[in-house]
């Protein structure tokens, strides 16, 4: 019986897992498993490009602006990065798909 439950949980947890890394990019051209690798390096390109992190939290407005500036840079350094591997963002593949029915 205790067996049956800790393997739904690590069924549940394992399925968690998949849908939390879901890339919001999209290339057609290239295998979707190639997808979570190129999102994971631009990732960390940008992690290292702008000094934005996600778990660094300060409280004066000061460092909330650059924060701010920082996760601006994160965004345009991740969204340049994937540009120029050839992917284009989930949501307006989506939108350019459902347009053309």
């Amino acid at each position: 019986m205790k067996s049956s439950a800790v393997l739904s949980l690590l069924l549940m947890l394992s399925l968690a897992g998949c849908a939390a890394r879901a890339v919001p990019w999209v290339n057609p051209d290239l295998p979707k498993d190639r997808w979570g690798a190129d999102y994971s390096a631009c990732r960390r390109m940008a992690d290292r490009d702008s000094g934005w992190r996600e778990d660094d939290s300060q409280g004066s407005p000061l460092r909330d602006y650059d924060r701010h500036k920082a996760k601006q840079r994160f965004d345009a350094v991740l969204a340049g990065c994937m540009i120029d591997r050839g992917y284009v963002q989930a949501s307006r593949a989506n939108a350019k798909a459902s347009s053309k029915e």
